[in-house]
């Protein structure tokens, strides 16, 4: 993160502590104060490991992240706290998987109210598949990119998705940190419902309603969009590229928050955690 925000992708500005200080506290009043924000965005991180059972992704009010902060940093985790952009504004969000010796990209969707963590935890099947080559194009032009696309969700399929959404927002709005326990199979169909019924309610009160705008039908990402988002792509492929580091793949996933703008979450090599290249790219 630190070193997309160096090098001028789109990132969201934030803070990355690993505990609780006077001098962090002045550091996060500032930050907020600056920008106006009344709200953070946690993510987390633990040494060493890609995946957490713990999850984040979610929005806290300023108040409460002095007790986020130590309670991650008692668990060991490092906390991240970001502009507020709500999971529950996504336009669209993207996981890519590139083999670097090919330059073949496989990119999934999922559609509007849906977030990254979606495709990342496999909490849903993507709603849209395409593969691009980026070691077969002609040219520099975005439109050289011909992203072809190998799935899209059926009519069917995208309804029973929503109401799953619905009820990992539900579980969310419980318990944020581990929405899982309440998404289990096991759980009874009238518990289900009214984690849906829930979700319904927080997002038409909080006005966040992209979920519930695009309900009865998914509508394909547009082509300028996706188009953005491999443009960024190409990028940090041809920086690894021209670095001689030795990756054999590189993931990247991203979102579109309101009014089309990117932002990358992270990327990284799924077989590889030396951080320490980053300094050749």
């Amino acid at each position: 993160m630190l070193w997309m925000q160096s090098n001028g992708f789109p990132v969201l500005p934030g803070l990355i502590l690993n505990g609780w200080v006077p001098e962090i506290e002045a550091a996060v009043s500032r930050f907020c104060r600056d920008r106006n924000f009344s709200e953070l965005l946690v993510r987390l991180e633990e040494p060493s490991q890609r995946w957490t059972r713990r999850r984040g992704g979610y929005t806290i009010p300023l108040s409460k992240a002095r007790s986020q902060v130590e309670e991650l940093a008692s668990e060991r985790m490092i906390t991240i706290l970001l502009e507020p952009a709500s999971p529950y504004t996504d336009l669209y969000s993207l996981a890519s998987i590139c083999d670097l010796k090919t330059g073949k990209v496989d990119v999934e969707v999922v559609g509007p109210g849906f977030d990254a963590s979606d495709i990342l935890r496999a909490d849903f099947l993507p709603h849209e598949r395409f593969e691009v080559f980026l070691n077969n194009r002609g040219s520099t032009a975005a439109a050289s990119f011909s992203p072809k696309r190998v799935h899209a969700v059926g009519y069917d399929d995208y309804k029973a998705s929503v109401h799953r959404r619905l009820v990992k927002v539900g579980a969310r709005l419980r318990n944020p940190s581990f929405p899982d326990t309440l998404m289990e199979v096991t759980i009874s169909d009238s518990e289900r419902e009214r984690l849906e019924e829930e979700a319904v309610h927080f997002l038409q009160a909080s006005e966040q309603t992209a979920l519930l705008d695009h309900a009865k039908k998914y509508e394909p990402i547009p082509s300028r969009l996706l188009n953005m988002f491999l443009e960024e792509f190409l990028r940090l492929f041809e920086r690894i590229n021209a670095s001689n580091i030795h990756w054999k793949t590189l993931s990247l996933a991203s979102s579109f928050l309101p009014h089309d703008r990117l932002v990358i979450w992270d990327f990284y090599s799924p077989e590889d955690y030396d951080t320490s290249v980053l300094s050749r790219l």
